[in-house]
């Protein structure tokens, strides 16, 4: 038996070389004694746990702080073949294709339901706001690898050892790399950024000695390289994103464009295919294309202007801006880490270009109305731009009594000067305060004053927006004060800066990435953007829900109505613990306790609100972070009334706002997955995919679970993923079958019941009640 083996063995000789050559793997040496056979059991360990191998060590560096690294290796000793390659070499060998895993969302929840007669299933892909160029990195880890970049070049300024901020001696160049990195790991992000090791080997002991520089040490010509001397950098080891990087960051000239920006992308998702995931991307478009179920896709993204139009009344009043908002402090400098933000480059822009090229105009809703009247085309190819163009040319021109007089002075700093937006938007003039809150800080505008002066109390606001968001604009307009005496409380901004007694032009807010800051400067009140299609004002949610009620949806309306309201109040009423995202109390430290934010790490939000104490980098001082509280609504309003403008009023006053607008993306997610799940005939199924940030996707989730929509009958409760992950987690999702096949989350289950037959339930308890009262 053993010589039937043996010669089954030698028979398949060639057929093993052939597997071996196809999966790239190295092929195993032959010996004499097997006269040509493989030595199976070298091919086979070549397919064993990488773990088992050890790392090189040279391609590894320590962790920092903020980007911790992989614990495994991308690289195998004596085999060049990725653990992705050689785990789908297993499954090839085994006669089966291993199914692609899926890189982008962090969390995939997935619900199914009856809506009005028709079976829905919903799936919420919540991502965490990452760059495409970190989605596509090896092995599906976000977080870049770092480590040390040769940058050596003999004959050029060195740098000075008197200026270098740690000394070894007696090093091998690998021990110089890993002391080097503990180094590192000790500092702060900032510091180690452009940290350099030098390297000076003595040739007969085949060790040197070691120096490390931080960034701000100076090359000089008294110090050239020496040919026995090595110059590495401290940086992303991941080429092709390092470069990319850094020409984000680079003058206009240089700045990668989009077409390039989708090239690169392109090519590294083709690499990380044959490493076993794929991009959300292309997942989508896929099923998009399938003929066995109907998909629709939600993004949170623009607008699209084919949605809307422009009211202008036929008179406009006009004012100069509030007192305390042309005496408002100039800008300041804008924080070293938002400076270094590219501001360009996330997935979700990606993800939009895509969708607008590859599915159907009724195929694709984008639901973020926070910027509407701006269609972001700086992050769109040339062909896809100007969608805003039309209605923008309907706008007729007019005098701005601020733009005239800020263009008679002098400017108070050098910058662009401020133009008036020709389409704004109730939207946009509150969206802006989630802009300066979070990305644009150094930015100054306040809203107090409209709050104050035109609103008056919580109460008002509450209906105030309920009637914006539900009913019609001008509805919403009678809920407050908008007067001649209050017109100059409507801005929230000034052109002109007014202090010693002389006047200056304000130029507008300006970020290093180019993000644009307060779209809309002053409240909207004679010309906006409104949904098309109605005779009386609406903002484009506010259509929706009208839509919705005359398709009969009225309860549903009624339903998002009160959650809606309740999910704001809950944001109103402790902005402290009720962002989960830990944004505001990030912005709240910045604003009104700045010697902490500092001096303590801020790098995660989510885990500074949730500290009782916080160590300081400085002196290692503890702060007492717990009993560092925000005031609620009520007490905000109070300051308000008080008419100062500092630093904490215009804080509080952009947290009361954006705690609406934050909360209507998740609006206007609900409202435009139930109008879409209204357009098939009754009886028919419908995916409908959406895609946004974790903190929309939750709220969203949430908000049907309430309506009867349930993950009966899949696996793990219909989730996939995880919100929180490590940052060296390889991040790309194992997919259900229901997910590889969308067909499969078909027929929903006959346990789950219609919501609109749920919906009619209050009223006929009601009427019952009714009848039996008249008895």
């Amino acid at each position: 038996m053993a010589l039937d083996v043996l010669g089954s063995v030698a028979s398949h000789a060639s057929d093993l070389n052939f597997i071996l050559s196809n999966f790239g793997l190295r092929a195993p040496v032959t010996s004499a004694a097997t006269s040509g056979a493989p030595d199976i059991a070298g091919a086979l360990g070549q397919l064993e746990s990488p773990k088992k191998r050890r790392l090189d060590i040279d391609c590894i560096a320590s962790p920092v702080k903020s980007r911790r690294l992989s614990a495994k290796s991308t690289s195998i000793s004596g085999c060049g073949t990725s653990s992705s390659s050689l785990a789908g070499a297993k499954a090839k060998l085994c006669g089966r294709a291993k199914a692609l895993k899926l890189q982008g969302p962090s969390a995939i929840q997935t619900l199914r339901g009856r809506f009005h007669g028709r079976e829905i299933a919903l799936v919420f892909c919540g991502e965490a706001h990452e760059d495409a160029i970190d989605l596509t990195r090896e092995k599906s880890i976000v977080s870049p690898e770092e480590g040390w970049i040769d940058i050596t070049r003999l004959g050029e300024p060195g740098l000075n050892p008197c200026q270098a901020l740690e000394t070894k001696r007696g090093l091998t160049l690998s021990g110089a790399k890993k002391w080097a990195a503990a180094v590192i790991e000790e500092l702060d992000e900032a510091q180690a950024e452009g940290a350099k090791l030098l390297f000076h080997q003595k040739r007969a002991q085949g060790r040197g000695i070691a120096r490390i520089f931080l960034q701000a040490a100076k090359h000089s010509a008294d110090h050239p390289m020496e040919r026995d001397s090595l110059l590495f950098e401290w940086g992303d080891l991941d080429a092709e994103a390092r470069e990319f990087n850094r020409r984000r960051m680079a003058a206009n000239k240089d700045r990668v464009s989009i077409d390039e920006q989708d090239e690169l992308i392109a090519q590294r998702k083709a690499a990380r295919r044959h490493e076993g995931f794929e991009l959300f991307d292309d997942w989508l478009l896929r099923q998009a294309r399938s003929q066995e179920v109907k998909l629709e896709f939600i993004l949170e993204a623009p607008v699209s202007a084919d949605e809307l139009q422009l009211h202008i009344d036929d008179e406009e009043l006009d004012s100069k801006a509030d007192p305390r908002l042309r005496q408002m402090e100039p800008d300041s400098d804008e924080d070293s880490e938002e400076a270094k933000s590219p501001g360009n480059g996330s997935y979700l822009d990606y993800l939009r270009r895509h969708a607008l090229r590859h599915l159907a105009p009724e195929q694709r809703h984008f639901v973020d109305a926070r910027v509407l009247g701006d269609a972001d085309d700086d992050n769109l190819p040339p062909e896809l731009r100007g969608s805003f163009d039309s209605l923008a040319s309907k706008a007729p021109k007019r005098a701005d009594t601020e733009e005239l007089e800020a263009s008679s002075c002098e400017a108070a700093w050098q910058g662009p000067a401020a133009r008036e937006n020709p389409l704004p938007s109730w939207e946009a003039f509150f969206g802006g305060a989630a802009d300066l809150l979070y990305y644009a800080p150094h930015i100054k505008a306040d809203y107090a004053p409209f709050l104050s002066d035109c609103v008056g109390s919580p109460e008002k606001l509450r209906n105030f927006f309920q009637h914006l968001y539900f009913g019609t604009v001008p509805e919403a307009l009678s809920t407050i004060r908008i007067r001649e005496e209050t017109l100059p409380s409507t801005h929230v901004r000034s052109l002109v800066l007014e202090a010693a007694g002389t006047r200056l032009r304000r130029p507008a807010g300006h970020c290093k990435s180019g993000r644009c800051t307060i779209p809309v400067r002053k409240a909207p009140i004679h010309r906006y953007l409104t949904a098309r299609g109605f005779d009386t004002p609406r903002t484009w949610v506010a259509g929706i829900a009208e839509s919705l009620r005359k398709a009969g949806a009225e309860s549903f309306v009624e339903a998002a109505r009160s959650w809606y309201q309740k999910a704001v109040d809950e944001m109103l009423g402790d902005p402290k613990a009720a962002d989960l995202e830990g944004d505001n109390f990030a912005a709240w430290l910045r604003a009104c306790h700045r010697e902490v934010y500092d001096d303590i790490d801020t790098y995660d939000p989510v885990k500074l609100k949730r500290l009782r104490s916080a160590r300081g980098k400085s002196n290692g001082r503890r702060y007492n972070i717990k009993d560092i509280q925000i005031p609620g609504v009520d007490d905000a309003f109070a300051e308000f009334a008080e008419g100062s403008s500092g630093a904490r009023q215009q804080v509080l006053s952009k947290m009361v706002v954006d705690s609406f607008q934050l909360r209507s993306v998740d609006l206007a997610m609900v409202l435009k997955a139930a109008e879409v799940a209204l357009r098939p005939s009754r009886g028919e199924k419908l995916v409908i995919v959406q895609y946004a940030g974790l903190d929309h996707t939750r709220a969203a989730v949430k908000f049907w679970r309430s309506q009867g929509f349930k993950a009966t009958g899949l696996g793990h409760r219909g989730l996939v993923g995880k919100e929180i992950w490590e940052d060296d987690e390889p991040r790309a999702l194992s997919l259900p079958p229901y997910l590889q096949d969308l067909s499969k989350l078909f027929p929903v289950p006959k346990s789950l019941r219609d919501l609109e037959k749920k919906s009619r339930l209050p009223l006929r308890r009601e009427l019952a009640a009714s009848r039996q009262r008249k008895r």
